[in-house]
């Protein structure tokens, strides 16, 4: 059985044939990694992440629905072009969802196909076009498998949790540090989700070596935006601040084999497997 939504309204989707696009994934340990915003996903690979009993209300709301159709009643044919969202279970108790946005509703649609050797026109009055792959899958235990946060923070509440991005007290930690000199200016999400990268990855900006590496190599990024005063990195803006935290994490680095300058668009501490 297919559930819709409509706007907060729940629905029935009555359906003669299976949909094959609203199937759980294949997804295992090669084709998966932990949510991390500063990674960009592989062709077919998927984040995930680990949902505690804090959250789990936020899949929870979804299953429940599947406890009483009975209740639900059938998407009006009104209804049925201000679909929001299309979701299903299916083995083990999993979810698959696909969000349905405005360029994905067809209504009053001429397009061509393909019959018996020639071009025929059809017309769409009221349709919804179902991409090959979901937005997301919940594997029925403790872990919701996504492609792009931004697609389905909507559809979760309280995921946004799971984007981590410095706080008030790391930001104000940063400030304090003898290294930099900060003006009052409103951080950006991006340097934000850096902040937060630098504390969690134990980065020391009081260490000695560390001050002396910074204050000694940034003059090698010269298209970076820096600015120096008696031994300190001047943070004015949000683009030196991008500065400064790109080379506190590493991500400007010279090229071993090509002694090229060059800039990674994210950077990841690697971690031992315990065995």
């Amino acid at each position: 059985m297919f559930l819709v939504k409509v706007g907060r309204t729940y629905r029935k989707l009555d359906n003669t044939d299976d949909i094959s696009e609203l199937v759980a994934p294949e997804i295992d340990p090669e084709n998966s990694r932990e949510f991390d915003p500063e990674i960009k996903l592989e062709h077919e690979e998927w984040f995930y992440i680990e949902i505690d009993d804090e959250h789990m209300s936020m899949v929870k709301e979804y299953e429940d629905k599947f406890l009483n159709t009975a209740g639900l009643n059938d998407v009006s044919e009104e209804e049925f072009s201000k679909i929001d969202l299309i979701f299903r279970k299916v083995d083990n108790d999993g979810l698959v969802f696909q969000k349905i946005t405005q360029s994905k509703r067809l209504v009053d649609k001429s397009i061509l196909k393909w019959r018996y050797r020639r071009a025929e026109r059809t017309i769409i009055e009221k349709g919804i076009e179902l991409k090959s792959e979901n937005d997301a899958y919940f594997d029925g235990n403790n872990k919701l498998y996504f492609r792009s946060f931004r697609t389905i923070h909507s559809l979760f509440k309280g995921i946004d949790d799971y984007y981590r991005i410095a706080s008030i007290a790391e930001v104000d930690e940063l400030k304090r540090i003898d290294l930099v000199s900060f003006s009052d200016f409103e951080i950006k999400s991006n340097n934000l989700k850096m902040v937060a990268i630098l504390k969690d990855d134990e980065i020391d900006l009081s260490d000695t070596s560390i001050i002396s590496t910074l204050l000694t190599s940034y003059e090698q990024y010269p298209e970076q935006d820096f600015k120096v005063s008696e031994g300190k990195f001047i943070i004015d803006t949000n683009k030196r601040l991008t500065s400064f935290l790109k080379l506190a994490l590493g991500r400007l680095y010279t090229n071993p084999i090509t002694s090229h300058q060059m800039e990674a668009s994210s950077a990841r501490r690697l971690r031992k497997k315990e065995n």
